[in-house]
């Protein structure tokens, strides 16, 4: 929170997928009055279905990286990637990376929390959460529920405790017949 003033426009960019469009909306809710805008942006063309789904029942306000001008924002941020994943993503300087894959080397950011040890990205925006005292509305429960459940593969996947303890958490609050839709 330290990085972020009042008058920042934040951009999240994501490769969109149930796990980081998940963790943009939890980075969103963090940032919600704490910054002036926040933008959520991926690069790839979203085919899959359920990925169609959850963005239009969750209503999430994500938008194609190509029709963004990354130089307007003060503060970027990169979810559930690292900047050297794709291409689209090496000219942007993130000042935060917020990833649970293998960590890559060659790129800086202000604040790095890599924990490859987790089974999703959201496991670790529901902790970010929990931290800050904020309880996560049914629609970001759900997709943060979802997205536990989609990157574990319903836990047959690897998946450690916190991704346990954070999918419990979410049992209660998330809408699991909006899961059930989304699938």
């Amino acid at each position: 929170m330290e990085i972020f003033e009042k008058d920042d426009d934040v951009l999240i960019v994501i490769n969109a997928d149930p796990d980081a469009l998940a963790s943009a909306m939890a980075v969103k809710r963090l940032l919600r009055y704490r910054v002036k805008h926040v933008a959520i942006a991926y690069p790839n063309e979203i085919r899959r279905l359920s990925n169609i789904a959850m963005m239009d029942l969750l209503k999430i306000p994500a938008e194609r990286l190509q029709n963004i001008k990354a130089r307007d924002f003060s503060k970027k941020i990169m979810l559930d990637s690292q900047p050297l994943h794709l291409p689209a993503f090496e000219k942007i300087d993130f000042d935060v990376v917020i990833d649970h894959h293998p960590i890559t080397t060659g790129w800086e950011a202000k604040h790095i929390d890599i924990r490859p040890d987790y089974g999703a990205t959201a496991t670790m925006l529901v902790e970010y959460l929990r931290a800050a005292n904020m309880k996560p509305s049914v629609a970001l429960a759900t997709a943060l529920f979802y997205a536990i459940k989609v990157d574990t593969q319903n836990f047959e996947k690897y998946a450690n405790l916190a991704d346990a303890i954070s999918f419990k958490y979410l049992f209660n609050i998330a809408n699991k017949n909006m899961v059930r839709k989304i699938e």
